[in-house]
């Protein structure tokens, strides 16, 4: 064989680096290979870290196309690919490895088993990849006994263009992918977000127009915002709208209920992890504040974050950079952050559950939602969407109308449970009522006693007085008892079974005042 060994090495590598898409690549060198070496096809295989190879590409004279087909390996085949590992850590196998037929290998078998291919002659490749410790370049043919020494010796010169194109193939593959992975999440969350909140904020101009002026405020600006109000208010709502306001719309938006992931893991969802990170992270992972990267981070209930996972949060929202674990380098993000929470952090902080320096990076901007109750004026639209909309969820059609009296009976509830329970009780009434008119009987005890109470005399009541009252008049008893001491085993704090800088919190707000230099007996002040 006559081969001028440079231009053999200049041309295959043109071919080889024509184009980052692995089948292209591999068509353009298989053509050009097969005029001085036989083959009638070609493989592109890794070998698997759980014991199996999987088969890339595949090329033959009529095209090539990724198949990515996983080939798992008889015994006698892991066997031969174990003293193939070996060997190359030591050395000790040939950069080409010759199989003719008939006497072709264990691996080859299987190969040709899975594939739906007779058993041929195979010259293979190996390859130095770097997340893979076995993979190669398979040419085949069906002929008996055609490669020979000189074969490998010309396939062996190309050796190191074709590990870095294939490296370079398999990184691009990668990004790919990953880019699809997000451009489809990206969409299901949309999707998720206009199931949650439809296209209009019913209240956005009566009981929310407060919040959406300031949701308006705030949507164009990058400070963080902290949305509060009780459960089921519709906190997700209102950071959705912000997001969709804002100039960041087109990216991602990340829903994070911090309440309900585990604690162990918080860190690995929030800033991912890589491989290797722990016991089960076999894959890099990338986390929350990556994938919300150039959009916004919802952390819902920011209030149940643990302490360590409040240290790493401040420093990503403060330097917006963050460390995937067991990594060592720092990873910039661009990522605007919607907090949200039912709890009282500043009660949380008091008890030292939450950090104050949190706190104010992410309380720049409050908007405080009113409970439903609050806003009885949005209780018919809210009740007429979510019967049309419950409705064509649970495929009742027509859907039902409103009894007589029903829309009275929502009125007069308390609703504790907000937007939320509203939509639970519709859905519950359109299950029972399915060919009758909508009531909410069930409802009426709340607004019975409400009424028999108003009836009553204020005379039958006159020991009831307003709660904070009731609340201060004790805390200053148990004052008086202790001479005005707060802290210590002989304070208010001890006998009263809370944290001392929790009852200065409280008597700050109750507005209770004492001054043990003015009274023998340390009379405690109130001042209302």
């Amino acid at each position: 064989m006559n081969v001028d060994k440079n231009i053999f090495f200049q041309e295959l590598t043109l071919k080889i680096c024509s184009s980052l898409e692995i089948e292209k690549a591999l068509f353009k060198s298989f053509n050009y290979i097969r005029q001085y070496i036989p083959a009638d096809g070609l493989t592109f295989d890794i070998a698997e870290p759980d014991g199996s190879n999987l088969s890339i590409a595949r090329v033959t004279q009529d095209g090539a196309e990724i198949q990515d087909v996983h080939i798992p390996l008889s015994p006698e085949s892991l066997e031969e690919e174990r003293r193939f590992k070996e060997g190359r850590e030591n050395n000790l196998i040939e950069d080409v490895m010759i199989f003719n037929a008939p006497d072709i290998n264990a691996i080859s078998k299987d190969f040709a088993r899975i594939l739906k291919l007779e058993e041929a002659s195979n010259i293979v490749l190996t390859l130095d990849l770097e997340d893979s410790p076995l993979a190669g370049i398979a040419m085949y043919t069906f002929a008996e006994n055609v490669y020979t020494k000189e074969h490998a010796k010309l396939l062996s010169i190309v050796k190191e263009p074709f590990s870095i194109a294939m490296s370079n193939a398999l990184k691009h593959r990668k990004v790919q992918k990953l880019s699809e992975n997000i451009k489809k999440e990206n969409q299901r969350l949309y999707v998720e977000l206009m199931e949650i909140s439809g296209d209009k904020i019913i209240g956005a101009e009566s009981g929310l127009k407060e919040v959406m002026t300031l949701a308006g405020h705030v949507a164009d600006v990058e400070s963080p915002v902290m949305i509060l109000g009780e459960t089921g208010t519709g906190k997700d709502v209102i950071a959705n709208a912000i997001h969709k306001l804002s100039g960041r719309k087109e990216g991602p938006v990340v829903k994070v209920n911090c309440g309900a992931i585990p604690e162990n893991l918080i860190d690995s969802e929030l800033f991912g992890h890589e491989k290797g990170a722990f016991t089960g992270a076999v894959s890099q992972k990338r986390g929350r504040f990556e994938r919300a990267d150039s959009g916004t981070l919802f952390l819902d209930e920011v209030g149940e974050l643990s302490l360590v996972a409040q240290v790493r949060l401040l420093r990503a929202i403060q330097f917006k950079e963050i460390e995937r674990l067991g990594g060592t380098r720092t990873i910039a993000v661009d990522t605007r952050i919607i907090a949200a929470t039912h709890r009282d952090l500043e009660e949380l902080i008091n008890s030292g559950k939450f950090r104050e320096d949190l706190y104010f990076r992410l309380n720049v901007f409050p908007i405080q939602i009113p409970p439903l109750r609050e806003r009885k004026e949005d209780i018919p639209a809210l009740a007429l969407y979510f019967i049309e909309k419950k409705a064509k969820d649970l495929k009742l059609y027509p859907s039902q109308k409103l009894a007589p009296r029903a829309m009275a009976q929502l009125m007069d509830y308390h609703w504790p449970g907000n937007v939320r329970e509203l939509s639970n009780i519709i859905e519950r009434a359109l299950i029972l009522n399915r060919k009758t008119p909508l009531n909410f009987d069930h409802l009426n005890y709340a607004s019975v006693k409400t009424k028999v109470v108003k009836s009553l005399k204020y005379e039958e009541y006159e020991e009831i007085i307003p709660f904070d009252d009731m609340i201060s008049q004790y805390i200053l008893k148990v004052l008086k008892i202790t001479g005005g001491r707060i802290e210590g085993p002989e304070g208010a704090a001890k006998l009263l079974n809370l944290n001392p800088n929790t009852l200065r919190s409280k008597m700050k707000k109750l507005k209770i005042l004492f001054d043990k230099t003015k009274t023998d007996d340390f009379c405690v002040g109130l001042d209302l």
